[in-house]
């Protein structure tokens, strides 16, 4: 049995290191299509390397909170519908994939602070609610877990997506919604506070690759009763680890290389939030 196990991790860290962020030479070319000429171009190559080398070092010393999704509008639609059956379902293995999202980041993930909440309290947060919505690791809401970090980046399950804006000033930022088409299967995409998505260099998104095969059940506690569930092999627990030790080497890598930088542009600081 642990011969087995030391298998599986050792396939899984070796796994970890094809499941990271990979960075497009494209995103370093002029694209005369993109911008009306070189020198908006250098503009917009010299503002993203700023803001991200500031971010890494912000959230260094803040927090990442993981949103995690519901399924509520769906699951409450199935009830409606007299599917009561399916709307259980959907709900158990929803859950089951949040549990191995909390399981992976509480044991990987090491870089900064760390805090799980549920999406459909994301208005709350950018409000500026920091307790009463953290969930504890059986994802119920802790109201003694307070978030003390001022700032905090988003991490959730997304596509990344060609972006439909570029750098956003905060006065403006959440009047903004982000539009595109996907671009990248990813496993976890990270996000500002508003939901716009991060941009190289920064390392915001971890690819959805892996092959390893996983834990088929997890452990889920719903209205107080723990319920096993089945989860497909994309979802399981093993596959969380390995994107989770992914982004937070990356993390790691990439704060080295610009620990302590800070901005003096004043041009850049209205987009530093």
């Amino acid at each position: 049995m642990v011969q087995s196990l030391n298998k599986i991790f050792i396939f899984l860290f070796f796994t970890a290191s094809l499941d990271v962020f990979s960075q497009s030479n494209a995103d370093n070319v002029f694209r005369p299509k993109e911008y009306k000429d070189s020198k908006q171009f250098e503009n917009f190559y010299k503002r993203r390397n700023a803001i991200s080398k500031w971010q890494i070092n912000q959230l260094k010393n803040g927090a990442l909170v993981v949103r995690l999704q519901t399924n509520k509008t769906l699951i409450e639609g199935l009830r409606k519908m007299g599917k009561a059956d399916l709307a259980t379902q959907k709900e158990q293995e929803i859950m089951a994939f949040n549990k191995n999202m909390v399981m992976a980041f509480t044991r990987y993930y090491n870089f900064s602070k760390v805090y799980f909440f549920f999406s459909t309290n994301s208005d709350t947060l950018l409000k500026g609610a920091r307790s009463g919505i953290f969930l504890d690791t059986n994802l119920i809401v802790n109201p003694e877990i307070e978030m003390k970090e001022s700032f905090y980046l988003l991490a959730e399950r997304d596509d990344v997506y060609n972006s439909s804006i570029g750098f956003i000033r905060e006065d403006t930022a959440k009047f903004v919604k982000e539009n595109g088409n996907a671009s990248k299967d990813a496993s976890l995409v990270i996000k500002n506070k508003y939901g716009h998505q991060l941009k190289d260099p920064f390392p915001f998104f971890v690819t959805n690759k892996s092959t390893i095969t996983g834990t088929p059940i997890v452990n889920v506690m719903i209205g107080g009763v723990i319920i096993p569930v089945a989860v497909e092999k994309k979802n399981r627990l093993e596959r969380h680890y390995a994107y989770v030790s992914s982004l937070n080497k990356y993390f790691t890598k990439f704060h080295s290389e610009y620990t302590n930088y800070e901005v003096n542009d004043p041009e850049i600081k209205p987009f530093l939030y």
